[in-house]
């Protein structure tokens, strides 16, 4: 009985210690392309429109497709044709939530972008 317990309390403290890894900030960084107004890198999507920056996670909100696609200022999902307005909201579902909004800064003296995750 106690070696069920020990194993069970093993098992547990790995389940909890790979979430809190999962979980914990990440900081990526790489050059901020200015001359585009929509750009796709790796998981994020960067919005440059009307002198205003934002960055959104890449992961459709309905079922976690790679969106890396954009026509006429709407974000699309490849997987089940979700739309996206260019400030992250769904404009056409199956998508009911917005994308997750990144918090990032921007070094201007060398056009790198640093996102927080």
């Amino acid at each position: 009985m106690i070696g069920i317990v020990v194993g069970i309390a093993v098992l547990w403290d790995k389940m909890v210690l790979t979430q809190e890894k999962i979980n914990s900030n990440k900081i990526v960084t790489f050059p901020f392309p200015t001359n585009k107004e929509i750009s796709f890198q790796g998981d994020f999507i960067l919005v440059n429109k009307d002198s205003e920056v934002n960055v959104y996670s890449s992961r459709c909100t309905h079922l976690g497709c790679k969106i890396n696609q954009h026509s006429n200022n709407q974000l699309l999902c490849p997987c089940h044709g979700s739309t996206f307005g260019l400030d992250g909201i769904p404009t056409k579902g199956p998508a009911v939530l917005p994308l997750k909004k990144m918090k990032f800064e921007i070094d201007k003296l060398s056009d790198m972008i640093t996102i927080t995750t």
